[in-house]
């Protein structure tokens, strides 16, 4: 089968693999699209999460947002039908198929054709925004601020304005990532390569400076759905959060690390601070998120900004690095 193979850092090539070979019980899919989640991409650029890539000989097939079709069932699957329109989870869906092991089959949720496969795709990112939005517990006339507009940072917008009337701040370093954020309905954005972000939301250049004097803040909530890159330069996303939020406000941690940052904790001390980290999703929420996008409730088609086959995945995946000319990129394998 067709496969994009990830065989090192920088790495990503298109290759044929031997197909999924199926035990009693399990289900192969038809891949119809796959997203290149940021988790591929800490793979793809630093060897990071390999252990969210499904081992082959030639190295190792990233990938596990996805939807498809199922193909063939080892065996009679009760309730499972070839040609199923189905989304699931699982790892190295960077390919053609895709083996779903038995004692996952029950994660098989249906769709119909009024979902297109590739909106189907996102909901395993929107179920990890939608659980970071729960922590974050968004509340009528509040005001919340998602740093970092990918697709989680944008899903978590999503979330916001489906469930509340809160005000909502987007900020991101790209342009074109913040006017998607203003098509999805951010009440507004802030270029954070432009602007101070402490002074624009603080009023007050220097308040970290007075922090333990006089705690500055009027934000409800902030989503770090950005992170630290590897080579970034300048105070972290986390500790820019930690002074815009109002005394005994929240800070929900959504985005991984690829560098040691330092804050000062006397910040999450003095102005009791609630600090949650946001990992992954619940069964309960990758339900409800599928839900959300079959109903309607929220659009996921605006998000998806590129499509590739497997035979470009390098393409692919140096497309997705690049915050000035995507959103989200999605395999579609056939």
């Amino acid at each position: 089968m067709k496969a994009a193979v990830f065989r090192g850092p920088g790495d990503i090539r298109f290759e044929h693999v031997e197909k999924p070979s199926l035990r009693e019980g399990d289900v192969l899919i038809r891949v119809r699209a796959c997203g290149i989640c940021g988790s591929d991409l800490h793979t793809y650029r630093h060897g990071m999460f390999l252990d969210l890539g499904s081992p082959v000989e030639a190295g190792r097939i990233l990938g596990h947002e996805f939807s498809g079709e199922v193909a063939e069932t080892g065996g009679e699957v009760p309730g499972v039908r070839i040609g199923d329109r189905v989304v699931t989870v699982g790892i190295g869906a960077n390919a053609e198929y895709i083996r779903v092991p038995r004692a996952n089959v029950g994660m098989l949720l249906p769709f119909d054709e009024s979902i297109s496969f590739v909106e189907a795709a996102t909901t395993e990112p929107l179920a990890t925004s939608l659980h970071a939005t729960k922590l974050g517990n968004p509340q009528d006339g509040e005001h919340h601020v998602v740093i970092g507009a990918g697709i989680i940072g944008l899903g978590i917008l999503q979330c916001i304005k489906a469930f509340s009337s809160a005000s909502v701040t987007v900020v991101d370093l790209s342009d074109k990532r913040l006017a998607k954020a203003r098509e999805l309905g951010a009440d507004e954005t802030i270029n954070a390569g432009e602007v101070n972000l402490l002074e624009a939301l603080t009023g007050r250049a220097d308040a970290q400076n007075e922090l333990l004097d006089q705690p500055t803040g009027s934000v409800d909530t902030v989503y770090d759905s950005a992170g630290m890159g590897k080579h970034f330069k300048g105070p972290s996303v986390l500790e820019q959060a930690l002074n815009i939020v109002r005394p005994e406000g929240t800070v929900v941690v959504v985005a991984v690390f690829e560098q040691d940052i330092a804050i000062d904790p006397n910040i999450i001390v003095r102005k009791g601070i609630r600090l949650v980290g946001s990992w992954a999703w619940s069964m309960d929420e990758f339900v409800e998120s599928s839900r959300l996008i079959t109903s309607g409730m929220i659009d996921r088609k605006p998000l998806v900004s590129h499509t590739f086959p497997l035979e470009q995945a390098s393409d692919a995946y140096e497309t997705q690095l690049k915050a000035e000319e995507a959103v989200k990129v999605v395999f579609t394998p056939s």
